[in-house]
């Protein structure tokens, strides 16, 4: 029996040709047979492969379809973000094409009408990535938990499922860094975690890098935590004061010691010390600086550049 909802896919792609006609055949059936009214929002993300012409081909084919074009790579967050802008459903499921199964879509939306405004996904392993990342992530999570304070879901993925009040909230945030799996947490309404097995639809399988991973992680602690910069003051601080001690030690040695050497080993461990710590604190200034400035130009999030619809956008 169908549910009495409207529900409504946000789902981004990038360079996704291989795969988007499949996702779309698997996906509409799913939709039409559990619910009166339902719209999938593909949202193409700079694509410089054949993933417009094949998504527009669909539209004709299906009903209830909708494509958004942004003007170039924004990245996955901000197209997701796009997505959600313009839905009009009772409850929105956020899914990756590549990795997440459309088939959990109805026992996802059945969580939501349950009374939990945010359904999200948790993969039960980390198959695919490499030691270090695996290990790296497992501190992150950690990090974040007990120092941080934020509730950030380990193993969390953008496969979701959020009411309409719960989207409502999370588009009134307008941090130019966009990370939806803090901001699911942050709105603060009734959660609950759902455990799945990703998928790998096919084509070719893009894991996140070693590096693009820190670089993520730099970005999501430096835009929601003054932690970093509090961390190098206290150590600021100390460094100061064992300064101060360093100069009582020498005017102690000036006036009980008649012949003094020159203290060249540890005036360099000084300089070196106080150098290090003037960097690193240089660092953090220059990172969190670089944050503001680009909360300063209060630039879009992104451009959409063309939208196209199915002939039937309703379909009851």
């Amino acid at each position: 029996m169908k549910i009495d909802s409207f529900v409504s896919i946000v789902a981004p792609l990038h360079d996704d040709a291989e795969i988007v006609e499949s996702y779309v055949r698997e996906t509409i059936p799913i939709l039409r047979d559990n619910y009166t009214n339902y719209e999938l929002v593909l949202v193409d993300d700079g694509s410089r492969d054949q993933t417009v012409s094949i998504a527009s081909a669909l539209l004709s084919e299906y009903d209830g379809i909708r494509l958004l074009r942004l003007s170039r790579e924004f990245g996955e967050e901000v197209a997701i973000s796009a997505g959600l802008d313009t839905v009009i459903g009772d409850f929105t499921v956020v899914m990756l094409p590549r990795m997440d199964p459309p088939a959990l879509i109805p026992e996802l939306v059945r969580c939501g009408t349950e009374g939990n405004d945010v359904v999200f996904g948790v993969r039960r392993t980390r198959s695919g990535e490499s030691w270090l990342v695996r290990k790296a992530a497992a501190f992150f999570y950690w990090y974040c938990r007990k120092v941080l304070r934020l509730d950030l879901p380990q193993n969390s993925t953008q496969f979701r499922c959020l009411s309409r009040q719960a989207v409502n909230a999370i588009t009134q945030i307008k941090d130019s860094y966009r990370y939806l799996r803090l901001f699911s947490s942050y709105v603060g309404y009734e959660r609950q975690q759902f455990q799945y097995d990703p998928i790998n639809r096919g084509g070719t399988y893009r894991p996140r890098s070693f590096f693009q991973s820190v670089n993520k992680a730099i970005a999501l602690i430096t835009e929601n935590s003054s932690h970093p910069l509090r961390f190098v003051s206290w150590l600021g601080l100390l460094a100061a004061a064992g300064n101060l001690f360093y100069m009582g030690y020498i005017f102690g040695v000036y006036l009980l010691k008649e012949h003094v050497s020159e203290g060249w080993t540890t005036l360099s461990l000084q300089n070196a010390g106080q150098f290090f710590l003037i960097v690193l604190i240089l660092t953090a200034l220059c990172e969190y600086t670089g944050r503001m400035l680009n909360r300063l130009r209060d630039r879009p999030l992104y451009y959409l550049m063309e939208e196209r619809n199915s002939s039937v956008l309703l379909v009851d």
